[in-house]
């Protein structure tokens, strides 16, 4: 969150980023010394012309029309015996010819710094940042659900400009080869334009201990203490999480990840009530508010499944967990499936698809129930050495419990050409 798919531009960055096969092993110190110096640059940027049958406004209208959009991107690597540092800018401009309040502009950041500091130890750090409208424009690496606390757009449709930032920092000890402890902390802050929706800020404590038992399996044990506030009336949390997790590789393109634990939720907070009409009467309101306090366990699973076809890759992945509510309200408990597919059909072609399906519970407050589901593909084909065709299509559905988004659709298809500023694969 985690996170959905929002926009057209979700499905080409999986395709350039496709998901990563480890989950488990995060705890391993990173595999410096044995790997030769790299460096690592690209760049690309597109034109793309496309309709969209129309989000919903914070005026509680949509606006269904063509649009043109422009979008593009920097990568850049650079890796050392001691050193791996990676970052990653994404933009995406859009214009909608009919109505001009719906046009956006969105951006992510993320820098991620990682230092081999002896045979032992190693420190790890990383930085993304966030500007967009109608919820998360760019999905999440694979591996972005930790053991804690998952910040998450949350399902956010509205068209309101959300700022986010996230920090963390790791430090590894190694005491041998198949050994590892480390600790961290995280920093967070969430702030949404539209008045209505919350914000959110906090910090995040962690730790884990991974055993690499067998050449292919991996057990881990990790603690997490996450502590956040919202604006507004949803007040704040503490959220503690232990969970044991086991990565297994099943052949030589094949991997298992299952990470299970249980969270304890500790939660405080005003809420607005209808009072009793003979109350009411007395006071000369209907609606008053009380303090409400939530205390409660709550499963914190994943499992995920990587297999390698041919020159692509398939992915499956289901989670339940605990997150932030998008602004509609303070906590969630979440049940999330996904299924990702990146690979090439045949030489000079390249193809992205992804399914998700997703359910929300308000844990906090009665806002909402509510059930996402999201569908999309990206095809491409190589004109040359640096350009491709790209067509794109993307579906979404909310289905709330109640409201304007009770059985809400939305599609959208663009075209265009992309360039690269470096030579593509012919695969």
């Amino acid at each position: 969150m985690k996170r959905e798919l929002s926009c057209l531009i979700a499905a080409a960055c999986l395709a350039q980023n496709p998901p990563a096969p480890s989950l488990l092993s995060r705890g391993l110190l990173p595999d410096l010394g044995t790997r030769p110096p790299e460096k690592l640059f690209r760049a690309d940027i597109g034109a793309l012309t496309g309709y969209d049958t129309g989000a919903l406004t914070t005026e509680f209208d949509r606006g269904a029309g063509p649009f043109q959009e422009v979008e593009g991107g920097v990568a850049a690597r650079r890796r050392t015996s001691r050193a791996d540092i990676r970052l990653d800018y994404r933009f995406g401009l859009r214009h909608h010819t009919r109505i001009e309040r719906l046009d956006r502009s969105n951006h992510a950041l993320s820098l991620d710094a990682r230092f081999r500091l002896s045979r032992r130890w190693a420190i790890q750090l990383r930085d993304t940042a966030a500007s967009s409208s109608f919820g998360a424009s760019f999905p999440e690496p694979a591996d972005a659900l930790g053991p804690g606390f998952f910040i998450d757009g949350g399902p956010e449709v509205f068209h309101s400009r959300t700022v986010a930032n996230t920090a963390l920092g790791d430090l590894v000890f190694s005491p041998s080869a198949r050994t590892s402890v480390s600790i961290g902390g995280d920093g967070f802050v969430v702030r949404r334009q539209y008045h209505g929706l919350s914000d959110v800020s906090g910090w995040r404590a962690r730790a884990d201990l991974a055993r690499r038992y067998a050449r292919n399996k991996t057990l881990t044990f990790s603690y997490s203490f996450t502590h956040f506030d919202y604006s507004l009336a949803f007040g704040g949390a503490d959220y503690a999480v232990y969970a044991v997790g086991h990565s297994l590789r099943l052949g030589k393109r094949s991997e298992l990840d299952l990470l299970a634990g249980a969270g304890h939720l500790r939660s405080a907070g005003v809420r607005r009530v209808e009072l009793d009409p003979e109350i009411a009467r007395l006071f000369g309101t209907s609606r008053g508010a009380e303090i409400f306090r939530v205390r409660t366990w709550t499963p914190h699973v994943l499992a995920s499944w990587t297999q390698g076809v041919g020159s692509g890759q398939v992915r499956a992945q289901f989670s339940r967990w605990v997150s932030d509510g998008g602004g509609l309200s303070g906590l969630t408990r979440q049940n999330q499936g996904t299924l990702t597919l990146a690979a090439p059909p045949a030489d000079g072609w390249r193809l992205a698809a992804g399914l998700s399906a997703r359910t929300f519970r308000s844990l906090d407050t009665l806002l909402f129930d509510s059930t996402t589901a999201t569908a999309g593909f990206t095809l491409a084909r190589r004109l040359n050495r640096r350009a491709e065709a790209v067509l794109r299509y993307h579906y979404a559905f909310y289905n709330f419990n109640r409201g304007l988004l009770h059985l809400f659709h939305r599609h959208q298809a663009a075209a265009g050409v992309v360039i690269h500023f470096q030579d593509l694969p012919n695969r």
